[in-house]
């Protein structure tokens, strides 16, 4: 992305708005106008494209703000900042599913929506006299005022982004904190994280010392939604789409998942700072993560169990996990784990099938160990990453955290 980058940490702070009615007004005004700015930057990218030709984001920024948006120009820069990554990303995507399938599913950008969240830089920020921040839309626009706690008033924000959470506004101030990232450490013992749905992750130590950290309320928050959804759907099914009724239903459909993805996120930053937190007193140089993208490609496993994998939120933890490690020095890689989980940890012994349960039991007659089956993934996959087979690495002690 074009965006300038600072050499010191930033950090994302979610404020909750209360808005007036006008103000509530205000702000869907702008995601509109955000909303066509985007869809006319996607559809000129895209006419471009069909005439063989690749306009620079330099190109889309100046577009975009000869159009006469009601926008502020850093504002429509961004917009036109993140297209262009989004279409390196499908770019990245679609050379990779060529190389590896020989066929390309991966699309640029496409849709054209009526709302778009928008975002303002440093130079449209600017505090009142009476501490709101006012957000700046350009001369031919009156400017966004927002009270916001008084702890931000001597906060060095960096960007305001305007989100619309189902029901309520969203403020995600990007803050400086003017503390140099720490270097990453050269010294300390390497570590393995193996990823579950039933466990959110469990992590070994080259010292055979575990951390397990329990999924059991991101479960049963995810089962609680589900609950409700299906409820609302049963209600809604009967309904004329379109209706009061129905559009009333939706509206709690739509409240519903926007409070169970504010608990989820809760729980997947605590238990990320809980495995931080491990390595740090371990003295963790290099975390290994079993790469489990690929888990559901071509595989059924029943309802249930398809609903399960496809809502686990591996993605985001991980995502979590690694800029909180590399704020500590820690370095998080990815690597294969596959036969992990068959692996006795403790001889090497490979079984014809993963284990039942969640106890991994050795079916060498020489062996018969008994582990937690998360510990033993834990463990392999610190040895593969360390010494590069399984089997180097035991589990010595195994800390539960919820």
């Amino acid at each position: 992305m074009a965006y300038r980058k600072s050499s010191t940490l930033c950090t994302v702070q979610l404020i909750h708005l209360r808005l007036t009615p006008e103000q509530v007004a205000h702000g869907e005004r702008l995601r509109r106008a955000a909303g066509r700015c985007w869809s006319d930057l996607v559809t000129f990218h895209r006419t471009a494209r069909a005439q063989h030709a690749w306009p620079s984001v330099r190109e889309l920024e100046l577009f975009g703000t000869a159009q006469g948006y009601a926008l502020h120009s850093q504002s429509i820069q961004a917009l036109a900042q993140q297209l262009e990554t989004n279409l390196k990303t499908a770019t990245r995507l679609r050379q990779q599913e060529l190389a590896e399938t020989g066929q390309i599913t991966t699309q640029y950008p496409y849709h054209t929506p009526s709302f778009q969240t928008l975002v303002w830089k440093s130079p449209a920020l600017q505090w009142q006299a009476d501490g709101s921040l006012r957000l700046s839309n350009g001369k031919s626009a009156a400017p966004l005022l927002l009270r916001l706690p008084d702890a931000y008033h001597d906060a060095d924000i960096r960007q305001v982004a305007l989100c619309w959470r189902a029901n309520h506004y969203e403020l995600a101030l990007t803050i400086d904190t003017g503390r140099e990232p720490l270097p990453l450490r050269t010294e300390g013992q390497g570590a393995g994280l193996d990823l579950g749905e039933v466990h959110i992750a469990a992590l070994t130590a080259e010292s055979g010392e575990t951390l397990v950290i329990n999924g059991r309320g991101l479960r049963s928050e995810k089962r609680q939604l589900n609950k409700r959804l299906g409820h609302l759907s049963a209600k809604q099914a009967t309904k004329q789409k379109g209706s009061k009724r129905w559009k009333k239903l939706q509206r709690q459909k739509n409240k519903a998942r926007a409070r169970s993805r504010r608990r989820q996120r809760d729980i997947l930053h605590k238990a990320s700072r809980q495995a931080v937190s491990f390595a740090e007193e371990h003295d963790i140089r290099t975390l290994a993560v079993g790469d489990v993208r690929d888990i559901q490609d071509g595989v059924n496993l029943g309802r249930k169990s398809n609903q399960k994998i496809s809502q686990w939120s591996h993605g985001k933890f991980e995502q979590y996990l690694t800029y909180k490690a590399q704020q500590v020095g820690i370095a998080v890689e990815s690597i294969p784990e596959d036969y992990s989980t068959r692996t006795c940890s403790v001889c090497e012994h490979v079984a014809n099938s993963p284990p039942r349960g969640r106890l991994y039991r050795c079916r060498n007659p020489k062996c018969r160990v008994l582990l937690h089956r998360d510990a033993n993934g834990a463990a392999n996959i610190c040895s593969r990453a360390v010494y590069g087979c399984y089997g180097k690495v035991q589990v010595t002690r195994i800390t539960y955290r919820r």
